[in-house]
């Protein structure tokens, strides 16, 4: 009997053994599937991420380098005939254009990291007239070779409370967008207060969005996601501007008809003077950042 029992508890210190052996390696199965689940969506994030940048730098970089193409021609037909100023201010341009493409590529570094589940976008407030006088700057030459006119729209001393560097390069991409598609027409960019509080809409009067493609991109504009995958036969700027518009936690709105142009409204904007320090921080913290 005494060997019976004996017997019995050596199975069961066995079984029990064997049963604690069983669940940790049940637990390191686990926690080894967990660890691949999320090496697997980080690489998924990763290489929609490279996509994106990838297609923005081939959507964006094509009205600078076009115009510096254009340029070029120019500046080497003046220097052929011995134009000595022609010669100078091409190459006076030149130098601004690719100027303008460096401030590019530091975008397409800002929206990078912008894409980031955590990043926290720095925000301070400033004069939206200087902004406005940049856009112009920078869209003086290209706005020139459609023949359209950029015109902007907005009272003195506008200041806005926001990450700059963001908003610029969601107004510069709308800009751009009204330029491709116009042609003999204007593009104004205006400053208004509306109903809900200011108000910052891009208009032209060029050829419009074809109902289809106005649906999807609407649907973009108002189901904005981090890391959303890029929808094919989509015009790819808007897409980078509802990216760019959700990390600012701004509202944005679509009117566009074949023919007659087209008008994005940017809202939940903040206004708000440096030198009138009276909004409270959790009222900007509410108001920008993304939901």
């Amino acid at each position: 009997m005494i060997l019976t029992v004996a017997s019995l508890l050596a199975i069961f210190l066995w079984v029990r053994d064997r049963y604690f052996r069983l669940d940790l390696a049940k637990k390191a199965l686990e926690q080894l599937e967990q660890q691949v689940e999320d090496l697997s969506r980080r690489l998924e994030y990763s290489n929609g991420l490279k996509q994106k940048i990838t297609m923005m730098i081939a959507h964006d970089l094509q009205s600078p380098l076009h115009f510096l193409n254009v340029l070029s021609d120019h500046v080497s037909r003046f220097a052929a005939n011995n134009q000595l100023p022609e010669v100078k201010a091409g190459t006076e341009e030149i130098k601004k254009a690719t100027g303008n493409i460096h401030a590019f590529v530091k975008e397409v570094n800002l929206w990078a990291r912008s894409q980031h589940e955590n990043f926290q976008p720095a925000q301070h407030s400033f004069s939206f007239n200087e902004l406005a006088g940049e856009l112009q700057q920078f869209f003086e030459d290209m706005v020139m070779l459609n023949h359209n006119v950029f015109v902007v729209e907005c009272d003195e001393d506008v200041f806005i409370y926001t990450n700059r560097d963001i908003l610029k390069a969601i107004l510069r991409n709308l800009i751009d967008n009204s330029n491709k598609h116009t042609r003999g027409g204007e593009v104004r960019l205006i400053f208004s207060n509306g109903e809900n509080g200011p108000i910052l809409t891009v208009t032209d009067n060029g050829g419009g969005i074809l109902p289809g493609e106005l649906q999807k991109i609407r649907r973009r504009l108002a189901n904005p996601v981090v890391n959303a995958p890029v929808e094919p036969n989509s015009r790819l700027g808007y897409q980078l501007i509802a990216d760019f518009a959700h990390t600012l936690g701004f509202t944005m709105s679509l009117k566009s008809s074949k023919g007659a142009g087209t008008s994005v409204s940017i809202g939940r904007l903040v206004c708000h003077s440096p030198f009138t320090p009276t909004l409270h921080s959790a009222e900007v913290i509410s108001i920008c950042q993304p939901d």
